[in-house]
């Protein structure tokens, strides 16, 4: 364990008997950047996402899958510490400027630590985006090797002058020159080398693509089959970097026994398709945070499931770590469920729940089917409830007819935020632009 952990509870890390046989079971998490809701063919899309489609199909899809926040960095501090951004100062995107303290606070425990004490090879690829100094390096927080880059965003094709942010490491050195054809194929490529080496040990991958964010960059060959479309391409060759990793598991036996999770961050951009829900990214009408969520695990987890029912991106620490037969996590309260019970057969309906979103005067509460939301965060804008249930793209406000609903919302939402702490890089300069451009 590292040092972010207390020792007593190294004493409390019980490992329990692995779900599908001795070994415990690989892990895959598979991060996309910006992708709009209606960019895959699940979601009734033209462009075809078969391979990423596959996973829902091998196991399970949420019509209803959510991220913890509506821009990405704070979406991957929750997914990467199971617990709501906000608790511990991480409500907005890190300003793409060098800085000491800037990033994931050291206080929180990552999930590669606890995998890495439990004996896991973990291994981070492509966009990091929780912070800049080397104490924030994924090595730092778990990881025990990392390809790929720091900031939010890079070019897809090879840097001559990679600044000091944007450049790929292998580990913690700087590769160069960078030489790779495209980075969507690239980082796919480097993941299936990864699980080529480390086959024969349980493994953990945290793959983040940084497709299709911008800068909106495709190959030739993409482009061609997507009509010049630069988003239908870029997404095009994001199944397919996801169908290689695919197939790795596949060629090594590995599969059934491989618990993969595909989610985007957050909701499109107006560049991307994200119908029909109401709002982008960096909102938080359904649009700025209910994403592509798949999952399977062929030896435990039944095929062909949909479920209607919310899920959310912090749910994922949770399952992982009953996944690998981890009983105990981080000493702090999770803010997700562990959905194996409820997709194992062993209980047929997860519990209706209260999910949460903030991001400086946008903010939002779902509490069952009801939705109590400030979208976009606008002087004078007054809380807007929705059915979402029922009405997905937000159509019809509720609030006038409801006001008992109005007010019970509110407070859920008000205690909530009490318990918040200030993010220490929010009134940097420029960091209003820089939260949608990140």
């Amino acid at each position: 364990m590292t040092r972010h952990l207390p020792a007593a509870l190294l004493l409390l890390l019980i490992a329990l008997p692995a779900i599908a046989g001795e070994r415990p079971p690989n892990i895959v998490w598979i991060v996309s950047d910006d992708s709009g809701y209606h960019d895959f063919s699940m979601h009734g899309s033209d462009t075809p996402t078969p391979r990423i489609d596959s996973i829902g199909r091998s196991g399970v899809r949420f019509t209803s899958g959510y991220v913890s926040g509506c821009v990405c960095s704070p979406t991957r501090a929750g997914l990467l510490t199971g617990r709501y951004q906000q608790r511990f100062g991480h409500e907005f995107n890190i300003p793409p400027v060098y800085s000491e303290t800037n990033g994931l606070p050291l206080s929180q425990t990552v999930i590669a630590e606890l995998l890495k004490a439990k004996g896991y090879r973990t291994i981070a690829l492509g966009k990091w985006h929780l912070g800049y100094a080397p104490k924030f390096h994924p090595m730092e927080r778990g990881f025990t090797d990392y390809y790929g880059f720091l900031q939010g965003a890079r070019s897809y094709w090879p840097l001559d002058k990679p600044t000091r942010l944007n450049r790929l490491l292998r580990d913690r050195a700087v590769v160069s020159p960078e030489r790779f054809d495209y980075m969507t194929d690239h980082l796919a490529d480097e993941t299936t080398k990864y699980i080529e080496r480390y086959h024969e040990q349980s493994f953990f991958i945290y793959l983040a693509f940084n497709a299709t964010h911008g800068p909106f960059h495709a190959t030739e060959a993409d482009l061609e089959r997507a009509n010049g479309d630069k988003v239908t391409a870029m997404t095009i060759a994001l199944d397919r970097a996801v169908g290689k990793v695919l197939d790795a598991l596949d060629k090594h036996g590995l599969a059934d026994n491989t618990l993969v999770c595909f989610i985007n961050d957050n909701g499109g951009t107006p560049r991307h398709d994200n119908r029909p829900l109401r709002g982008n990214k960096g909102s938080c009408w359904e649009g700025g945070i209910r994403v592509p969520f798949v999952m399977q695990w062929p030896a435990v987890i039944k095929a062909g499931q949909v479920r209607d029912e919310p899920a959310i991106a912090l749910d994922l620490f949770p399952t992982t770590m009953a996944a690998a037969g981890i009983d105990e996590t981080t000493g702090e309260a999770l803010d997700g469920i562990d959905l194996l019970p409820y997709l194992t057969g062993g209980t047929d309906t997860i519990p209706p729940r209260t999910l949460y979103w903030k991001n400086a005067e946008k903010w939002a509460v779902r509490d069952g089917g009801l939705k109590l939301v400030v979208g976009d965060g606008k002087p004078g804008e007054q809380p807007g409830l929705y059915d979402v249930a029922n009405d997905i793209s937000e159509k019809h406000d509720l609030a006038a007819k409801r006001p008992d609903d109005v007010a019970r919302l509110k407070a859920l939402y008000d205690a909530w935020a009490a318990t918040h702490q200030d993010t220490a890089w929010r009134h940097a300069k420029k960091n209003k632009k820089n939260q949608q451009k990140q």
